[in-house]
């Protein structure tokens, strides 16, 4: 029995397998028949000024992360000693990284699906490997922006009240809050100084200060301890969260209808592609700086706000420099913040003149992604010490990350202050920018993926920006139940963790040793231009500095976070709410994670396996995986090197015919070979080459004996 469980396990994914290639395959014999037909291929898309792609690329790169993430792990990390391993790791690794995936898709015009195609073939499944995780970041980044809709309705309706009152609905008896008990003492006319008034389970308790302290007492040691007015309000009205992830409790139709809202207005956006994107971008870059240093000066001036700066900036705790877990925090932050390996700058840059100075772009994305960072940080933390200071609480008790600070604390927080209404609606306005700029990035990764991959259906690129947008509405919709939160979590947690290392680690090797530094630094030169004096030779575009950091400290950092990374995701178990609260996920659950984790990466066989087949079927060697291809925007450079390599190295007279193997491989002669056809090289207006059953033809090159001359 066991043998036949085995055997029946093994079959499945071989018939998967095979199914997808006969279908890829399929998809490619009808855009061969396409490309014979009179219809014209439209034209790559180009950005109408350099201004809109860095405003597009800093809306896309900065996130809510920047607000919701990086505080929490100051504040776990010594405060303001956070910042020293925070800045290192952005400029001495992050830029690179960023620099290096904005230079590949400017320079080979074309988004990852294809790219790391173009180069080895073998590794075409590192680029879907980085759409797929950008797909499936899509599908939850989007439900967030739906939550924070939600709390943009309320806003408008006039309702904001609800999350710092406990006499609602949907409260239970577990709601406490000092604002609360404040209302007692006024309506109860407190005019004792030993007078106290406290609320619990929907009604008033106002006498002498020991004697409620000491009813209260008792209640919290018979019962679950109290909930604040916000976190009911997120978990009963926003989310209706049931008790545990088994009972889905059916869907919560106001977040379907937001999550559809979300993916109609990314839809239109993507209808359009960069054009739209370039356009709304001076708005949805700048305006969610504006509200920051709006909320920057409100919190820095708030009654409390020094006890939150304490612990951010004036007092920080220089020990922890010395910690590798504060490093590890630091770039594995910075990685998902510059959304390294996630494929979405490289395809914004795709859109780019080949021309384009891209090095100088990074740096900008890179000093406005840590400079939100380090203002949100200052932002947040001097607002939590405010409310620190209103609840007489500890600040630990009020520092959360994530929807905790995003939906909870910060609401909270915001209900204590002068105007409420104004400041929560300015918080929200700018979370749904966020994350509404970072989600069309998200979308246009795979969608950029589709056109490269078949780039005659660009014709209907409508109905593809729809069908994408709706595949990840409905495969979000299970964050959309009553237990959707549960669902939430799983997902970001599992979709972009030790796969990201994972493909760095490709990435680099692909381009250090496959394909060769010092090649794409003369890719670079052509961007760019050569190196002019000192300073550009080591801090350049093609500098020493780049090429240090791509060559040796960017892979060894890689590798120790993707172990450090996936060994914690191995032991791994997952928990909702704290103390008496706190609910385990059920091992399907964890089981459910780790298959998110996995999917994407198995994009790296297929493509072997699609590649295999389909050079199989063109009559072409297995060999032209691990071989430089046509379609690669300096493949004719690479080739006549190796030939002058070649007549270099052969002293012969007359004429030798060579075998031309791109790039690194050893040259044999033969009496004929086959060659490559040289690329119909994709213009910047976005043609693409004929089809791949043309790109070989029989070729000769003669080379002659330089001393006996013709």
């Amino acid at each position: 029995m066991a043998c036949a469980w085995l055997r029946f396990l093994l079959v499945i994914p071989t018939v998967v397998v095979n199914k997808v290639i006969n279908l890829q395959l399929v998809a490619d014999s009808l855009s061969d028949c396409y490309s014979m037909s009179s219809t014209t291929i439209p034209e790559r898309a180009q950005w109408d000024s350099g201004v809109q792609f860095i405003l597009t690329c800093i809306g896309y790169a900065v996130g809510l992360g920047n607000i919701w993430r990086f505080p929490s792990l100051a504040y776990e990390h010594g405060g303001g000693a956070f910042l020293i391993p925070y800045l290192s790791c952005s400029f001495l690794v992050g830029f690179p990284l960023l620099y290096l995936e904005m230079s590949l898709g400017q320079f080979s015009r074309s988004g990852p699906a294809v790219l790391y195609g173009r180069i080895r073939p073998v590794y075409q499944g590192v680029g879907w490997c980085m759409a797929g995780i950008s797909l499936m970041v899509a599908i939850y980044y989007n439900v967030i922006v739906a939550w924070t809709m939600v709390y943009l309705y309320i806003l408008v309706t006039g309702r904001s009240k609800e999350w710092s009152s406990c006499r609602n609905d949907f409260n239970t008896i577990y709601c406490q809050s000092s604002l609360e008990d404040q209302r007692c003492a006024d309506e109860n006319g407190a005019t004792n100084a030993t007078d106290w008034a406290f609320y619990f389970n929907g009604s008033c308790h106002y006498g002498a200060e020991d004697g409620v302290k000491a009813l209260r007492d008792k209640l919290y040691e018979t019962v679950l301890p109290a909930v604040s007015p916000a976190e009911e309000f997120f978990e009963k009205y926003v989310l209706e969260k049931t008790a545990t992830m088994d009972d889905l409790g059916g869907f919560n139709w106001k977040v379907v209808a937001a999550l559809a809202l979300a993916w109609i207005m990314t839809a239109m956006v993507l209808l359009k592609g960069v054009k739209m994107m370039g356009k709304i971008a001076p708005y949805s870059a700048t305006i969610p700086y504006i509200i920051i240093v709006m909320l920057f000066i409100r919190g820095v001036t708030l009654d409390g706000a020094k006890i939150g700066l304490d612990y951010y900036i004036l007092k920080p705790n220089m020990t922890v420099i010395y910690d590798p877990e504060t490093w590890r925090a630091a770039a594995t932050h910075v990685c998902y913040s510059l959304a390294i390996a996630f494929g979405g700058l490289m395809s914004l840059s795709s859109f780019n003149p080949i021309k384009h100075n891209c090095f100088k772009d990074a740096l900008i994305i890179t000093v406005a992604d840590a400079i939100m960072s380090m203002f949100g940080g200052t932002a947040v933390f001097s607002v939590l010490g405010f409310m620190s200071k209103q609840l007489d609480a500890p600040i630990e008790t009020v520092v959360q990350s994530g929807t905790g600070l995003a939906f909870i604390a910060y609401p909270e927080a915001m209900s204590r202050m002068p105007l409420p209404w104004l400041w929560s609606a300015l918080f929200f306005i700018m979370l749904f920018i966020l994350g509404i700029t970072s989600q069309f990035g998200l979308a246009e990764v795979m969608i950029t993926a589709i056109y490269d991959q078949f780039p005659k259906i660009r014709v209907y690129k409508a109905w593809i920006a729809v069908g994408v947008c709706t595949t990840l509405f409905f495969a979000g919709l299970c964050m959309c139940t009553r237990a959707g939160i549960f669902f939430f979590n799983i997902f970001n947690d599992y979709t972009a963790s030790f796969s990201i290392m994972f493909l760095v680690l490709l990435e680099l090797y692909l381009i250090v040793h496959v394909y060769g530094l010092s090649n794409y630094m003369k890719d670079i030169h052509y961007m760019m231009g050569e190196p002019k004096n000192f300073v550009s030779r080591w801090l350049g575009p093609t500098g020493k500095y780049v090429q240090f950091v791509w060559k040796y400290i960017a892979p060894i950092e890689s590798a120790a976070i993707f172990v450090v990374v996936l060994i914690t995701q191995i032991g791994n178990k997952m928990y909702y709410g704290k103390g008496k609260r706190q609910y385990e996920y059920p091992t399907w659950a964890i089981l459910f994670g780790w298959g998110l984790s996995l999917i994407p990466l198995m994009s790296l066989p297929l493509f072997v396996l699609y590649n295999l087949q389909k050079f199989k079927r063109q009559g072409r060697s297995w060999k032209e995986l691990f071989r430089l291809q046509p379609k690669w925007t300096s493949y004719e450079r690479n080739i006549k090197e190796e030939q002058k390599r070649l007549a270099e190295q052969n002293g012969t007279n007359g004429t030798t015919r060579v075998s031309v193997v791109p790039l690194g491989d050893e040259l044999k002669p033969e009496s004929a070979w086959v060659e490559p056809n040289l690329r119909e090289q994709e213009t910047e207006a976005g043609t693409e080459e004929t089809a791949d059953t043309n790109t070989q033809r029989i070729a000769t090159i003669d080379l002659e004996n330089g001393a006996n001359g013709k």
